[in-house]
């Protein structure tokens, strides 16, 4: 009755291991998705230019001001027998030289040049800089995060690696999106300087396509710290069975007199 008892106890015990490491798995599958989908988000919103948006009626154009990439395309009023796909984008990097030449120019000729107040917002200031790192930083990390993912189910080593990645990739994306969110409400960057008027920039989509991806990394940082926890207390658990083991078992010949 001993083995028959035992055979039945270890048999539960094996079901039960196996719901949890399927419940691990599972929530560690959940968390990688979650990542992929927040790295795709984060890619795009550093890709784009449409970070801070003017539309400057003067020069009859929209500006786009990005982190590395700044475009201009006319008013689509102004272009009639035009499809709204067709319409001509002039885009200039923030770190192209020759471009920079351009923009010093029409800076030092800012009494006479209309321009020269809108071209001081297509330099690579420090903060475009530091706001780039940290997102590129952000998605460098997701990607180890991913590698150390797929090994998490089976190593808890792993897991807690891909859980520490995982914090970084979220606390980076996160330094990045709050040091653009300040700097771009400053007033040298928020407002534009025509020759008429003062113009209002407003923040664009690429900001809070970034921010979604930063949240979704925030869940699937609960979601790694959670399947960590629990993969390390498995762990802890397999390491006092023995101990148990140890008891005494009784059987029928020693129990005869």
């Amino acid at each position: 009755m001993d083995w028959h008892l035992m055979e039945a106890v270890a048999d539960t015990t094996t079901m039960s291991e196996r719901k949890t490491t399927s419940a691990q798995t599972i929530v560690i599958i959940s968390s990688l998705i979650l990542l992929i989908v927040a790295l795709g988000l984060q890619a795009g919103g550093v890709m784009s230019p449409s970070w801070q948006v003017v539309d400057i009626r003067e020069f009859r154009s929209t500006h786009h001001h990005g982190l590395w990439l700044d475009c201009v395309r006319p008013q689509l009023h102004l272009l009639k027998n035009q499809d709204k796909d067709d319409l001509p984008l002039h885009c200039t990097y923030k770190f192209d030289m020759s471009a920079t030449e351009i923009i010093d120019e029409n800076i030092e000729d800012i009494d006479q040049n209309s321009a020269a107040g809108e071209s001081e917002h297509h330099q690579f200031f420090g903060w475009h800089k530091f706001t780039l790192g940290f997102m590129l930083c952000a998605i460098i990390l997701a990607a180890f995060s991913l590698l150390c993912g797929i090994c998490a189910p089976c190593s808890s080593g792993f897991a807690v690696l891909y859980a520490i990645l995982v914090a970084f990739t979220a606390f980076t994306a996160t330094c990045g999106d709050a040091i653009f969110f300040f700097a771009a409400h400053r007033v040298d960057s928020r407002f534009v300087q025509g020759l008429v008027g003062t113009y209002e920039q407003n923040i664009g989509m690429a900001f809070y396509l970034h921010v979604a991806g930063t949240t979704i990394s925030c869940l699937a940082l609960i979601m790694a710290a959670i399947s960590a926890y629990s993969l390390l207390q498995n762990n802890e658990s397999d390491r006092h069975l023995p101990m148990r083991e140890m008891a005494p078992l009784h059987e029928p010949r020693f129990a005869r007199v």
